[in-house]
């Protein structure tokens, strides 16, 4: 007898919502079987296994984890493929569907349950509403009625929910924390997100600062994936208090902090990957100095952004051929990119999108400009010869 099977039976029961006493009564057994199953205290008699499989639209073999090596190749086939649609930025309705029909085959496996659920989250974290009043003229609130519109949000706070009640998977388990505490903070859960944050552990808890406290060759290298870890994770927090400050020459002043930032770390000009990070950070810049009438700067950070991009470009395929590539800067030269983790994206695409976006009020200012055309066109030859 396997011995998961009463993980399984556990799962496909929160899966279907339904109570060991409902799945006792259906079997012809007590609860307190159920609970001994699902407790790994006891077994199913061979009597009971057609009709579990029946009940929960699964097969024995299922139950039994019969042909598993299959098995993980089509679920790890489904998780590529999803993890492939996402950096495609393609409809995420595709993404919704394609993750139910892996469900349907391989009903509650947690990969799938959360890939599904981050997919719903998308659906709404794609809008971020605000209520258009600001409070005490500089806090912005999240429309929560709007947030709720979405149908999406409930199905994907159950899903998080019962991967954190059942996951053994640490890594699933603080991804749901995040995602759930984002779409709680969308409706004004704000009690819920506070609790979630109680059980999450301050920066020098994480994994990658309690991996520092190695020794020897190790030491470099996890105090330098650290270091790029903290910028990464800055950007947001420390830019978008720029909107408290309201004082445009300390703004100006720290977008150039973080850009200088990225420069010293990798200070041979070898950004690899991180290319994206300071498009998208040269993008904004541009906007910032727009709405500030700043219209030669900001077309300077366009094109800064137009350069990084195309470097992202001529990056990949190099990175594919040699499936990996190491940094050489000194403040990174132990840490490895892979080409797993770039997917089949671009960023040119992307940067073409965002200034056709008409919803950036402040690059509206430049579209007017011969640049900026000359901009668009410049990216659209790049994407038609590539």
């Amino acid at each position: 007898m396997n011995i998961k099977i009463g993980a399984k039976i556990k799962a496909l029961r929160k899966r279907d919502d339904i109570t060991q006493e409902r799945l006792a009564e259906v079997l012809g057994v007590t609860s307190q079987a159920i609970s001994k199953w699902e407790s790994e205290n006891g077994y199913p008699d061979i009597e009971n296994i057609s009709p579990l499989a029946n009940f929960f639209n699964v097969t024995t073999d299922y139950l039994f984890d019969h042909d598993t090596a299959e098995k993980r190749r089509k679920i790890d086939e489904y998780c590529t493929k999803c993890d492939a649609h996402r950096m495609e930025v393609k409809p995420i309705q595709e993404l919704i569907d394609m993750m139910r029909q892996a469900l349907a085959e391989f009903p509650a496996e947690e990969k799938l349950l959360f890939r599904l659920a981050e997919a719903l989250y998308q659906k709404i974290s794609g809008h971020g509403y605000y209520h258009t009043d600001v409070i005490d003229g500089k806090y912005f609130i999240h429309d929560y009625e709007k947030h709720k519109s979405f149908g999406t949000w409930e199905e994907a706070v159950k899903i998080f929910e019962e991967l954190l009640a059942t996951s053994l998977d640490d890594s699933i388990r603080n991804e749901c924390r995040v995602l759930l505490s984002q779409i709680y903070s969308y409706i004004g859960e704000k009690e819920k997100v506070l609790e979630i944050a109680e059980k999450c552990g301050e920066i020098y808890q994480s994994k990658e600062r309690i991996l520092t406290t190695l020794d020897g060759k190790d030491e470099e290298i996890y105090k330098q994936k650290f270091v790029l870890s903290l910028i990464l994770n800055l950007h947001e927090p420390f830019l978008s208090l720029l909107w408290f400050i309201r004082d445009g020459n300390v703004s100006d002043e720290a977008y150039n902090i973080m850009i200088n930032l990225y420069k010293f770390i990798f200070s041979d000009g070898n950004y690899g990957g991180y290319n994206i990070d300071l498009q998208r950070l040269y993008q904004r810049y541009a906007s910032f100095l727009a709405g500030h009438n700043k219209f030669d700067e900001a077309f300077r950070a366009l094109e800064n952004a137009y350069n990084h991009a195309k470097m992202f470009e001529i990056y990949i395929p190099e990175l594919r051929e040699k499936s990996e590539i190491k940094f050489t800067a000194p403040y990174v030269n132990t840490i490895t990119e892979y080409s797993k983790d770039y997917g089949t994206f671009t960023q040119m695409a992307d940067l073409l999108r965002d200034l056709k976006d008409e919803e950036d009020i402040f690059l509206k200012k430049l579209r007017d400009d011969p640049r900026y055309t000359a901009l668009i066109n410049k990216i659209e030859a790049y994407l038609s010869s590539n």
